[in-house]
């Protein structure tokens, strides 16, 4: 999930999420990770470049430096200089750039790097206009780089108790993420068709949060982000007073819900290995 107002994410939304974002990643792909180790050993890898795009504040950074077992040199790649900035991005170099110009990079990395260069992001990809998904696709299958994207909502949300309105909500929501021609909740199937259709290979793993009283700071937070982006998408719609009234009145009941700690989320989220024919 990613804050309503897209690729431009809060510094501090993206703080909250990490430890969450961690949790789901140790407990659905790490099975990916040690894929994508295998074929960088069999590549003879000794060190290798790591190129993270829509790299926020670091943590794509943070989850991943301990976990690949070679040296490292990092190129953290975003749209916001503010996040460039953050000091858990460490000597990495910075690129600030959108995704439609990560073939370039990749190309002037081939031309002077001699080992591996490995592509990765996380919680970006639905929020990315379908035309820069194509162009990730055709930067990936061009220079055949193996690529880890991560954390992708999916559109499937769980809540415990089920609300009527539970239904309305999402719909709004995932039409909020269709805006500005993006794929939203289908960008990890648009893109997974894209790369297989040029011959890559694509493996997923389910990376879900459970969110429940012990992560309340983070549903709190993902609750009002949720109702903030359904609200501006029933404003457009030709029904908006009664979507209006029905969402004020979810949020009420939700609210008291995650007061009295009972309530929990599942928000479903993907991560795809990609790995060249």
């Amino acid at each position: 999930m990613s804050p309503h107002d897209g690729a431009r994410a809060a510094e501090d939304w993206l703080t909250l999420r990490r430890a969450a974002d961690s949790q789901a990643r140790d407990r659905g792909a790490s099975g990916l990770l040690e894929l994508l180790m295998q074929h960088l050993e069999a590549h003879g890898a000794h060190a290798v470049v790591v190129v993270d795009v829509g790299a926020g504040t670091g943590a794509n950074r943070a989850y991943l430096q301990a976990r690949l077992p070679w040296p490292q040199r990092w190129v953290v790649v975003d749209v916001d200089p503010r996040h460039l900035e953050h000091p858990d991005h460490g000597d990495a170099t910075r690129v600030e750039a959108e995704v439609a110009t990560v073939g370039h990079l990749l190309a002037d990395l081939a031309a002077r790097e001699t080992d591996p260069v490995v592509l990765t992001c996380a919680a970006l990809l639905d929020v990315l206009p379908t035309a820069e998904l194509e162009a990730l696709a055709g930067a990936v299958l061009r220079h055949r780089v193996p690529a880890l994207l991560s954390l992708t909502v999916t559109g499937h949300v769980e809540l415990e108790p089920a609300d009527p309105d539970d239904d309305l909500v999402r719909r709004l929501f995932d039409d909020h993420q269709r805006r500005r021609a993006c794929a939203g909740p289908e960008a990890a199937a648009v893109l997974t068709a894209l790369l297989e259709a040029g011959g890559a290979r694509v493996r997923s793993a389910p990376t879900p949060w459970v969110l429940d009283a012990d992560r309340s700071h983070l549903l709190r937070r993902w609750l009002d982000e949720r109702l903030a982006a359904a609200v501006e998408q029933a404003i457009a719609s030709p029904d908006p007073a009664d979507h209006l009234r029905a969402l004020t009145a979810w949020h009420r009941r939700r609210r008291v819900q995650l007061d009295s700690g009972g309530l929990a989320a599942r928000v479903h989220h993907v991560d795809l290995l990609v790995l060249p024919d």
